[in-house]
């Protein structure tokens, strides 16, 4: 729209330039003809009077050195001649008919550039409305706008709308970003309110009964169940705090160079006297060993925690093999157990915090759904993958796959 103004302008200019030319041009030519005229009228008058002058009056004007101009102008400039040999009248006539010319064609120009002064502002004041309009729909959470070409097409300049779009983009993705956290909040208070629910009301059930036991031995039987429920409190608190620090960064996963042969062997140390209690046999397949970069206290965690998964939902004198292959930019390692398996539909909800299937096998074992959410966490945040998928005879294959 700048520059479409500024060729208007030019144009203008330009034509004002011409036109004084015009304007000038006729007045000079009026002039002179006037002149020509009155040099005619000269040459009838005195031919006619004195006709023995006729070549006389041929040779003055014939006469290229003007040899006769002195005493002529002094004797013409009795008469109202100038200096200049035209005659005042007709010259500022001339003078007079090229100014009002010019000033007529000024005002023209500057009512022209009133004109454009005027529109322009018009027009900037209805750019202004736009996007004055968008940003309040931006104050607003109202995003709209950047969906709507023909509210788009109301501004001249494409970068400015473009730019009003990006804004509305991150704007929105912050906002969803925002709600998204609230509802995430929300449920996280639900969710820890119902895990810590259900060991604080053990526990007040095992103390009433403790104090109405009869004996001895019943109340060292209820003081032992309290025992559990705090043991399972005190996991659960460990747990939130873990993801709590995990999640606000508080915990910073120090990475180094690491042999993935350590972190396997931890992990499945870590776990073995809870599948021993189950006969449950923990088989590692032969690998060649490979030197990684990662954190080894939390990603043996992680693996631990997946080992201890296929434990709680495996049936007893059963197996879990962990089997480890190398592949082009990434080591893949394969849990398989011999458990109850994972429905379909569940297999994304897993890895989610305090997600519990809805089977009456997974109901029955104590859990709060915070393990595998923090193998997910602790994977991913070291730039590896974690999924899980059914194993051919039954059971669940958790795979892990992480970058060399």
């Amino acid at each position: 729209m700048k520059k479409k103004w500024m060729a208007v302008i030019a144009v203008a200019a330009v034509a004002v330039v011409i036109a004084l030319g015009v304007c000038g041009g006729m007045a000079i030519y009026q002039a002179e003809q006037q002149e020509i005229k009155r040099v005619q009228n000269l040459a009838g008058a005195v031919v006619t009077a004195y006709p023995e002058t006729e070549a006389v009056f041929i040779s003055a004007v014939m006469d290229q050195d003007f040899s006769a101009q002195a005493s002529g102008g002094q004797v013409m400039s009795r008469y109202g001649y100038d200096e200049n040999m035209m005659i005042s009248g007709n010259y500022h006539k001339a003078l007079y008919l090229y100014a009002a010319a010019m000033g007529l064609l000024v005002l023209a120009l500057l009512a022209f550039e009133c004109l454009v002064f005027f529109h322009a502002k018009k027009r900037r004041e209805a750019q202004e409305a736009v996007i004055l309009s968008m940003l309040d729909d931006c104050l607003s959470e109202n995003f709209g706008f950047a969906g709507d070409e023909s509210r788009l097409r109301q501004l001249d300049n494409p970068y400015f709308a473009d730019s009003l779009v990006k804004l509305a983009h991150s704007l929105k993705l912050k906002t969803d970003r925002l709600s998204e956290e609230r509802d995430n909040t929300k449920s996280m208070v639900t969710d820890i309110s119902h895990q810590l629910k259900t060991p604080i009301s053990a526990m007040r059930a095992c103390f009433d009964m403790y104090l109405e036991a009869d004996n001895g031995d019943e109340k060292n039987e209820f003081l032992n169940r309290s025992m559990i429920q705090m043991d399972k409190l005190a996991q659960l608190a460990a747990a939130l705090v873990n993801i709590s620090r995990l999640e606000s960064k508080m915990i910073e996963l120090s990475r180094s160079d690491i042999f993935l042969a350590d972190i396997l062997t931890g992990a499945v140390n870590t776990e073995y006297h809870k599948a021993a209690a189950k006969r449950i046999e923990l088989a590692v397949g032969e690998f060649d060993d490979r030197k990684l970069y990662l954190d080894k206290k939390w990603t043996t965690e992680a693996i631990a925690n997946i080992i201890d998964n296929g434990i709680k939902y495996s049936p007893a004198g059963s197996y879990i093999e962990i089997r480890v292959n190398k592949l082009f930019s990434f080591v893949r390692i394969e849990i398989e157990d011999q458990g109850i398996g994972i429905p379909k539909a569940e297999r994304n909800k897993i890895f989610t915090r305090f997600f519990r299937g809805a089977s009456e096998a997974v109901q029955a074992e104590e859990g709060s759904g915070v393990g595998l959410y923090l193998s997910r966490k602790i994977i991913e945040d070291q730039g590896g993958t974690v999924s899980v998928r059914s194993g051919k005879g039954g059971g669940s294959i958790f795979i892990v796959q992480i970058p060399l």
